[in-house]
């Protein structure tokens, strides 16, 4: 948990208890039962890695795993927007198809409604090409399964394969695409079921079904059932599944969330502009509240947006919504960009909010609240609540204008009742003079690097409150930690302070350091763990180095055999694997990886034995 000096956030009044806390702000994880995205909860996040598990964000479980190393889709980086998917590898051969599986449960039928949302690009047609499915084998126990088939088009099974449709448009290789599917049983049998290209109805079809049951299948990403060689080639970014069919305004809002994280412009009811260049690709954790005739999404919560609340109170009528998204990974306290903020030590949240307001008549009221966990910036205790004011300016550049002061602080939540939304613009919260808050530190970096046969470490602080001492500890487990050092603090001080350390007899091979917080109070905030990779060389060596050509590569010295082969950052983050065969001595091997420049740590593992080197990349 990082402890930064930040100054806000937000509320959580009995109103809150129940925000929305699916996709975008859209139902609960009683409705939201399954949920699927690239860029959250992989085995890996290194490009081109295979991947053992995907974890389902809704928080019912439902994960996916594929222990078979050759049926193991691959994690691609910057694959859509700038956001990664899962890639799938069209090999058809027995044994060997990509598709990954996850447990059976009654939250994933036993309905009489269904809504599917997916992110998609085919490389590969033919066959049947699975987004999801759930079924034992054809007809049998199946719920649903969503894929690319005959002509080009995508198809549709709920309850059986008896009412199989396909969409009348005609799709190609190589295109992004945001696909939904809703099915209501409720319906008359002809408008049970729809699909929607970019929020555009595709075609309604007959769904004889009124109830799927609770079929006892697994739910499968990439292949028609665990069985079947036929694969999917492409890639899934994420994939949505409602328990329920979602009326118009939430489906809308989960919608215009995809659109603007992967950039496919919608067809029909686009109600995010944030996501444009010309408003600075606000395209991150989309979420947002509105209305129509069937139905509303009343609310959204902090832990799905980023750290920003947003509950309408009244006002929100048909045709209303309010969106908003944020375009920043990381978030805490700064006193640069704070024209317009009054007090003596004015400051802001780096983080800012682009809010989109469709307002057909009554004026929106709503609570707004900033959450400092949800935020990203730990847990802290705040100072008065008359220091935090609302921020908004219309504009990406230029000063802020205080439109409201807080009303209300729970734990590390701060409130603004009863705000008016009326125009589109930047949002953000800011403090009125931080000194004051009990803020005790900023932590603005903590690092740990080898160097040669010690670990250097440092880390930086902002505006230190009450801060009494500094204690670095290491683990090789993450759960028994050693003391290494204890570094007095500076007290109250606002300065920008650097501090270093070093642990002289470090663990060997991979250990993590991190940096506990100590105030004056006995309160203990701790970092992030940082990862160090100390490996020692045994019995032979290697040597890691650039050739003439700039490729980075490994020869070897009184070794043979196989070799694995690993590249990790710094931090300790693995970032490729290979293996090399039958090696022979002072041989340069060139890895296939073409880092960024900088430092790394290149391991050759065999049998009990492991030898490290250090490398600069330029």
């Amino acid at each position: 948990m990082r402890f930064l000096a930040i100054f806000l956030v937000i509320l959580s009044l009995p109103v809150f208890l129940f925000s929305q806390t699916g996709p975008a702000g859209v139902g609960t994880s009683a409705t939201n039962v399954f949920w699927l995205k690239a860029d959250a909860g992989t085995s890996s996040s290194v490009n081109a890695t295979p991947i053992s598990s995907w974890n389902d964000a809704s928080g019912n479980g439902m994960n996916v795993a594929q222990t078979v190393a050759v049926q193991q889709p691959s994690f691609a980086a910057n694959v859509i927007n700038g956001f990664p998917a899962i890639q799938f590898d069209n090999n058809g051969a027995s044994g060997q198809n990509d598709k990954m599986l996850g447990p059976d449960s009654p939250i994933l039928d036993n309905t009489a409604g269904y809504t599917f949302f997916t992110v998609s690009r085919p490389q590969n047609f033919g066959d049947a090409r699975v987004l999801v499915s759930k079924r034992t084998t054809v007809s049998v126990d199946q719920s649903f399964m969503l894929f690319y088939y005959t002509s080009n088009k995508f198809y549709v099974d709920i309850q059986t394969t008896n009412d199989r449709y396909a969409t009348n448009t005609v799709y190609t290789v190589n295109n992004n695409y945001l696909i939904d599917v809703v099915y209501d049983g409720t319906l008359t049998s002809a408008n049970r079921s729809k699909t929607y290209n970019e929020q555009a109805l595709d075609i309604t079809a007959t769904e004889t079904s009124s109830f799927v049951p609770d079929n006892a299948s697994p739910i499968i990403i990439g292949t028609t059932d665990a069985s079947d060689p036929r694969p999917y080639g492409g890639y899934i970014s994420e994939i949505i599944i409602y328990r329920q069919a979602l009326t118009t305004a939430p489906k809308i809002i989960v919608d215009n969330y995809l659109s603007a994280k992967y950039n496919i412009a919608l067809s029909a009811n686009d109600k995010y502009t944030g996501d444009n260049p010309g408003n600075g690709n606000y395209d991150r954790e989309v979420a947002g509240i509105g209305k129509e005739s069937t139905g509303s999404n009343p609310s959204f919560s902090a832990s799905i947006s980023g750290g920003l609340t947003v509950s309408s109170n009244s006002g929100l009528d048909n045709g209303d919504y309010i969106l908003a998204g944020h375009a920043s990974l990381a978030n805490y306290q700064t006193t640069v960009d704070i024209g317009g903020i009054s007090g003596p030590n004015p400051a802001r949240w780096l983080r800012i909010w682009y809010a989109d307001v469709t307002n057909t008549s009554t004026t929106i009221n709503t609570n707004v609240e900033f959450d400092m966990s949800d935020g990203g910036v730990g847990t802290v205790a705040l100072g008065p609540t008359n220091n935090y004011v609302l921020l908004f300016r219309a504009s990406q550049t230029g000063n802020w204008t205080e439109v409201a002061t807080a009303n209300t602080i729970t734990g590390d939540r701060i409130i603004f009742n009863n705000f008016v939304f009326i125009d589109d613009g930047y949002y953000t919260i800011g403090t009125k003079n931080y000194n004051v808050s009990p803020l005790p530190i900023n932590l603005v970096s903590f690092e740990a690097n080898r160097i040669l046969d010690k670990v250097a470490l440092s880390w930086t602080t902002f505006g230190e409150k009450e801060n009494d001492k500094f204690i670095i500890q290491k683990t090789k487990n993450g759960l028994d930690f050693e003391e290494v050092v204890v570094v007095p603090g500076a007290g109250t001080n606002s300065a920008l302070i650097k501090y270093n350390q070093t642990d002289y007899a470090p663990y060997e091979g991979v250990s993590y350091y991190r940096l506990a917080h100590v105030s004056k109070s006995g309160k203990i905030d701790y970092s992030q763990l940082v990862a160090v990779d100390f490996y020692t060389t045994k019995d032979g060596s290697i040597k890691a180095y650039c050739d003439m050509n700039g490729k980075a590569g490994v020869s070897f010295v009184d070794l043979d055999g196989d070799m694995v082969v690993t590249v990790n950052d710094l931090d300790g983050k693995l970032l490729h694997t290979e293996i090399i065969t039958n090696i022979s001595n002072d041989i340069f091997y060139p890895l296939k990886l073409s880092p960024v420049s900088g430092m790394y740590i290149i391991s050759a593992r065999q049998a009990d034995k492991v030898y490290s080197q250090k490398i600069i990349i330029k």
